[in-house]
């Protein structure tokens, strides 16, 4: 899904940061790779939106493989450059803080530990609120996910129900084959945008230090 006030590929040709290869239709070859650059609004929107339709492009060539040709689109979408991606996401979102737009979320993931750590590490390098957890516990006794098999998770930078705060996420099964990110951000001009399915390691955490590096490192600064 892209845009819903003006057909994708009239935003397509309207984009005025730069010229993008005009994604394939739905049934075409989808393209191999993706090279592009995005900085503001305009070209992020039209970068996003050739990297939705060539995932579902891909999804729906004939042969595809997996639920809804979900196991070929995963596979496409390792192959496209992250970091142009990664700089969409960023301009969408600091073009939606001005007026307080929701940002919304959704992790298909292989496990729950995959999915809670993607949705960490997306909420963090994103500087997005962090709230309340749903899905992990009965009662607030805590459950165990390793048998739980794969999981979406649903997440909203503003609250979700009366008595959440801001950035409550909610974890439920998935059955799907996709696996990766729905980015649903909410803008000033009121167009709806939802670009899928972005890539789980798009954002990553460092590692944290081993204990001796970590020691190290004290000490040579004392």
């Amino acid at each position: 899904a892209s845009e819903s006030k003006s057909p994708y590929r009239a935003l397509f040709a309207a984009s005025l940061a730069f010229t993008l290869p005009r994604p394939p239709p739905l049934g075409a070859r989808p393209p191999s790779r993706l090279c592009l650059s995005a900085t503001d609004v305009a070209s992020a929107s039209a970068l996003l939106a050739a990297y939705d339709e060539g995932h579902r492009a891909t999804a729906a060539q004939p042969g595809s493989e997996g639920l809804g040709g979900a196991i070929s689109a995963n596979a496409w979408a390792v192959e496209q450059p992250p970091a142009p991606l990664g700089e969409a996401v960023r301009a969408l979102l600091a073009a939606a803080k001005p007026g307080d737009g929701r940002i919304m979320l959704g992790f298909c993931a292989d496990d729950a530990a995959s999915g809670v750590a993607a949705l960490k590490a997306w909420v963090t390098s994103l500087g997005l609120p962090k709230g309340t957890l749903h899905g992990m516990d009965r009662d607030g006794v805590p459950l165990d996910m390793s048998t739980f098999g794969s999981v979406y998770i649903k997440y909203s930078s503003h609250s979700l129900s009366a008595g959440d705060p801001p950035g409550t996420a909610i974890l439920s099964g998935y059955g799907g084959d996709f696996r990766g990110v729905y980015f649903n951000p909410q803008l000033p001009d009121g167009l709806f945008r939802q670009y899928a399915v972005l890539p789980l390691s798009l954002f990553a955490l460092a590692p944290a230090p081993a204990p001796e590096a970590a020691e190290g490192g004290a000490a040579a600064a004392a």
